[in-house]
């Protein structure tokens, strides 16, 4: 595992099973990485290689992974006000055209492999949008797939309870939420734009409630919006209009009958409980004439104020299929108050973590471990002592830095077959795929060191654990694994 200086340090795990840290030295994987492919190898050849889903008792906590996750077309959109770190701690480059990280071969490479936390496979294909993108031309944006979106969340903290086979419904939900946002800024840009336009950049802002659902909330009691996204798209002429756009959670909604696989793009679903609302920023005259005066008219299909005056209110033009939310709330949308208060308060509490501080913090709270799961976790450690016997000792006993950077990625890879069985698959296959030829680039480097840190990682996790459940049931411990 990397410090904030890029430098390496090697998860202090096995614990457990030495009763005490090995010696391991401070140096970097890169150059191990080759002398050790052929044992690595050999290691992981014996490896065995309906409806809306924001219901029930957790609701308040499904539509918040949508703000946890960040704002999308892309999950890589950031908060442009605040300076970003990757998983290092180090400082990310922004790129200010479009508010997205500028690429390295650690976040391309980490975009395909699991997360430490991680005990089901996810999907890493992505998906298309329909939404064009600026700056190119003819290009889209593309979607998260469920594995990003999954280590966005993990990368954050933000996990909670949600599973691995969420994410494939979530994604879905997500993208199709993003989809009909664009229908509607398409819906103004008809009326108040000059052609087709493009999604040029879009920030997250969860923590900040703008200034219409203020007033919506508490002068009108409306709910909370659950998220809020500022999209910037830059019309044929080169000028660039900022949209606000809240959403919210109607909890009438959601026993809708919406099937996840018309929620898919292309298929015209559409998740009744997800609401947005769409309006261009008042960032100048002409945006405030938009919504004061062009959007109204266009909507009862007036030429002019005169012609509405004349008409009645209705006039004969095409009408704007712009339909508005209503201001004040319908009887409905008012039972869901009280989750949005919930998420809207789970959003501030987030909001005052400083994430520079928090990343590498170490976790307090002791957890509490039931003789049912020191008993599984004690025939792991048995099963491991048994099966990695040379390596331990290989490890205890190694004298240079490299005899001992070898021994810890063999006692690594042989104890995180057994206890965690999907972090070794991802660095035993991209292993493979380097001893079946493959040219080591700068993408493939990173995706074994990474695939590596990652399982050093979910080694450590557990032999934490282990420790934890050693001393709260040390004579079942004694009895099984014999330490």
């Amino acid at each position: 595992m990397k410090n904030s200086d890029g430098s390496y340090r090697m998860m202090p795990g096995f614990g457990s099973l030495f009763g005490r840290h090995p010696r391991v030295p401070e140096k970097s994987l890169e150059s191990s990485a080759n002398d050790s492919l052929t044992e690595s190898n050999e290691i992981s050849s014996n490896s065995t290689s309906s409806g809306c889903p924001v219901q029930g008792p957790s609701r308040s906590k499904a539509i918040s992974l949508f703000s946890r996750a960040g704002p999308s077309p892309n999950s890589a959109t950031v908060d442009a006000t605040k300076q970003q770190y990757d998983v290092y701690s180090r400082p990310l480059d922004v790129d200010p055209s479009n508010n997205m990280p500028k690429s390295n071969p650690d976040n391309l490479a980490r975009n395909s492999l699991p997360s430490k936390e991680q005990t089901v496979p996810l999907p890493t294909e992505r998906v298309s949008s329909t939404i064009p993108k600026g700056g190119t031309d003819g290009e889209t944006w593309t979607y998260p797939s469920p594995q990003m979106f999954w280590n966005s969340l993990a990368r954050k903290g933000k996990l909670g309870d949600t599973k691995e086979e969420d994410m494939e419904t979530v994604v879905a939900i997500h993208n199709n939420m993003n989809e009909g946002t664009w229908a509607k800024v398409l819906e103004w840009e008809e009326v108040i734009g000059e052609g087709t336009p493009k999604l040029s950049k879009f920030t997250g802002r969860p923590f900040d409630l703008s200034p219409k659902a203020t007033i919506k909330h508490y002068l009108l009691g409306h709910p909370f919006p659950f998220d809020r996204h500022d999209w910037t798209v830059v019309r044929p002429s080169g000028q660039q209009v900022r949209y606000v756009i809240d959403y919210y959670h109607d909890t009438a909604a959601e026993n809708d009958s919406t099937s996840i696989e018309d929620l898919q793009i292309g298929r015209g679903g559409k998740c009744n409980s997800l609401l947005v609302d769409v309006r261009p920023a008042l960032d100048g005259p002409s945006e405030l004439w938009g919504r004061m005066v062009s959007m109204p008219l266009a909507i009862r299909g007036c030429a002019s104020i005169v012609d509405c005056v004349l008409g009645g209110g209705e006039g004969k033009e095409k009408r704007s299929e712009f339909e508005p939310l209503p201001l004040i709330p319908s009887d409905t949308l008012k039972l869901s108050m009280d989750d949005s208060k919930e998420v809207w308060a789970n959003i501030q509490k987030d909001s005052k973590i400083d994430d520079e501080n928090k990343v590498g913090s170490l976790e307090t709270d002791v957890p509490v471990i039931t003789e049912t799961e020191a008993m599984q976790i004690a025939d792991t450690y048995a099963t491991i002592i048994k099966q990695c016997e040379q390596v331990k000792v290989q490890l205890q006993n190694c004298d240079s830095d490299a005899e001992c950077r070898k021994a810890f990625m063999g006692m690594t890879a042989c104890a995180g077959k057994v206890m965690c069985p999907l972090q070794h698959k991802s660095f035993a296959d991209t292993i493979k795929e380097v001893a079946a030829g493959k040219d080591i680039d700068e993408i493939t480097s990173a995706k074994i060191n990474i695939a590596f840190d990652t399982l050093s990682e979910c080694v450590a996790n557990n032999d934490s654990k282990a420790s934890v459940a050693r001393e709260q049931h040390p004579d079942l411990f004694r009895k099984i694994v014999g330490q």
